[in-house]
C-alpha cells in the first residue's frame, strides 16, 4: 500500500503537469502581430516580396487615401467622368458621353481632326469604357439589359456592332452600376480611391484618376496599386502610347487647360503644355494621346496637338 508521502508526491506531479498544459495553451492561443509581409487582416500584401522586404521602387498599396494635390480651383476637382475620348491618329477619333443606367450614352466619330463629327448607333447605358484598336476597329463596354456589363465591338468604325460578352473576362472597366468597383484582368476589385476616370494600357498596366486629382497605378493587372501625384492638377485621364495622358490645371497655364503625359510608373514624360482652351467643369473634359497626336475635348471645343503628342 503506497505511503501518504507517495500520494502527495503523485498529486504534486499531477498539478505540475496540469499547470504546464495551461501555460502551453495560453502561448498557442495568444494573439500575435502580423508578420512583415502580411497586413493585419491576414491578407498577403502583394507590394512585398516573398522575403517580406518591400520591392525596390514600389509604393505601398493605396487602399487608403492617396495624397491630393493642392486645389487650385474648385471647378477642376474631378467627379465621375461624363465624357470619354479615344483617337487613332491626328485625324480620326471617337468621343462619347457616358450617360447612366437609365440614360444611354452617345458616340460620335471624326475623320477630319475634329472639324466635323458623325453620330453613331450605340445602345449602352452607361458607356463605361471606349478603346480604339485601329483606324476602323474599336470596342465599347457599358450597361446592357438591367445595366449589366456588355461588350460590343465594331470593325467598320462604329456603324455596326457585334456583342461578345465573353471578352468581358480579362477586360478593364468600371462596373456600369457601381463605379466604385473595377473589373480587371485579375477579377473585380474595389477601386483604390473614388474614381474620376480609368485608363487601361494593356493587361498589366492601368491608372485611376482619383477624385482628389491624384493617380493610382497598377502594373500587375489590378492586384496591387500605388499612389502618385502628377505635375498638373488633373481633371481627365486617357491612354497614351507609352503611358497616360492628363488634362487639367497648372499654375503656369493660368485659366488655360494644361496637358501632361506620364509613363506607367507615373513619371512625367515632358513638361506640362498649356493650351488655348480655358478650363471648365472637370467632368466635361476628356483627353487621349495615341497615334502621334494628343486630343483634348472640353465643352464644345476640340483641340489636336501633333507636336510630340502621343
Amino acid at each position: 500500500m503506497p505511503s501518504r508521502f507517495s500520494w502527495w508526491r503523485l498529486a504534486g506531479l499531477g498539478g505540475l503537469v496540469l499547470l504546464n498544459v495551461v501555460l502551453i495553451a495560453l502561448l498557442v492561443l495568444r494573439p500575435t502581430a502580423p508578420s512583415a509581409g502580411e497586413r493585419a487582416d491576414g491578407v498577403q500584401d502583394p507590394a512585398l516580396s516573398a522575403t517580406g522586404a518591400p520591392e525596390e521602387m514600389e509604393e505601398p498599396p493605396v487602399k487608403a487615401e492617396p495624397s491630393a494635390l493642392p486645389s487650385l480651383d474648385d471647378t477642376v476637382t474631378p467627379g465621375p467622368a461624363e465624357r470619354l475620348l479615344v483617337n487613332a491618329d491626328a485625324s480620326t477619333a471617337w468621343r462619347a458621353t457616358t450617360g447612366n443606367c437609365t440614360a444611354p450614352g452617345t458616340l460620335e466619330r471624326t475623320v477630319d481632326g475634329g472639324a466635323t463629327w458623325e453620330e453613331l448607333p450605340l445602345d449602352l447605358a452607361p458607356v463605361s469604357r471606349l478603346r480604339v484598336l485601329g483606324p476602323q476597329s474599336l470596342f465599347v463596354i457599358g450597361g446592357g439589359e438591367g445595366c449589366n456589363p456588355t461588350y460590343v465591338s465594331s470593325s467598320d468604325g462604329g456603324m455596326s456592332w457585334m456583342t461578345n460578352d465573353a471578352y468581358l473576362v480579362g477586360s478593364w472597366y468600371l462596373l456600369p452600376d457601381d463605379s466604385s468597383v473595377i473589373a480587371t484582368p485579375v477579377g473585380e476589385v474595389d477601386a483604390p480611391c473614388e474614381p474620376a476616370g480609368l485608363a487601361a494600357l494593356d493587361a498589366q498596366h492601368a491608372a485611376v484618376l482619383c477624385a482628389e486629382a491624384s493617380l493610382a497605378l497598377t502594373r500587375d493587372g489590378g492586384a496591387s496599386w500605388s499612389a502618385t501625384e502628377a505635375q498638373i492638377e488633373a481633371g481627365a485621364i486617357g491612354v497614351a502610347n507609352d503611358g497616360y495622358a492628363l488634362a487639367g490645371m497648372h499654375e503656369e497655364c493660368g485659366d488655360s487647360v494644361a496637358l501632361d503625359r506620364v509613363d506607367t510608373a507615373g513619371v512625367a514624360l515632358s513638361e506640362p503644355a498649356c493650351t488655348e482652351l480655358e478650363h471648365a467643369d472637370a467632368q466635361r473634359i476628356a483627353v487621349s494621346a495615341t497615334g502621334g497626336a494628343m486630343w483634348l475635348w472640353i465643352e464644345d471645343e476640340v483641340a489636336v496637338v501633333t507636336d510630340g503628342g502621343g
